[in-house]
C-alpha cells in the first residue's frame, strides 16, 4: 500500500501573494481527454497568469511567445476551449470559466456551417426588408 509524504520539507509549496489552482474535476471529470496538447497547454496557462476571478489580460503576441505557439495555433486552441465552454474571451481578456457539470462536445464542423449559414440568412433577410 502506498502512502503520501513530504518528499522535500524546505521546498513545500506557499501561497504567497497570488494562488490559481485547477479544478480537480478538469482531469478527473473527463474534460481534459478530447482537449488538443496546445488546448491544455493554452488552459492551464491561463489558469496560472489569472486572477481570483479568472481573469487575464496578456496580449496574443505575448501568450505566443511565452507558449511557443504560431498564432493560427493559439486561435484554434482558444476556440476549442470556448467552444468547451472552459474559457471566456474578449480581447484582450481571457476568463478561465468554472467547470460545467458535465464535458462540454464542441459542435461538428457541419452544425458550424449550418449556423453560419443560418445566420447569414438572417442578415440577407434584414437587409432585403430595408430596401422594401
Amino acid at each position: 500500500m502506498s502512502f503520501k509524504k513530504i518528499l522535500d520539507h524546505d521546498r513545500v509549496r506557499k501561497i504567497e501573494g497570488s494562488f490559481s489552482w485547477i479544478d480537480h474535476r478538469f482531469i478527473t471529470g473527463g474534460f481534459l481527454q478530447e482537449l488538443s496538447t496546445t488546448e491544455i497547454l493554452l488552459y492551464f496557462f491561463l489558469v496560472a497568469v489569472s486572477d481570483r476571478h479568472g481573469i487575464s489580460f496578456y496580449h496574443d503576441d505575448r501568450i505566443c511567445s511565452i507558449l511557443k505557439v504560431p498564432l493560427t495555433s493559439l486561435g484554434e486552441a482558444r476556440e476549442g476551449l470556448i467552444l468547451r465552454s472552459l474559457i471566456a474571451y474578449e480581447s484582450p481578456l481571457y476568463q478561465v470559466l468554472s467547470l460545467p457539470p458535465d464535458p462540454v462536445s464542441p459542435p461538428t464542423r457541419e452544425k458550424i456551417r449550418q449556423k453560419q449559414r443560418e445566420r447569414n440568412l438572417y442578415h440577407i433577410r434584414k437587409i432585403q426588408e430595408t430596401l422594401q
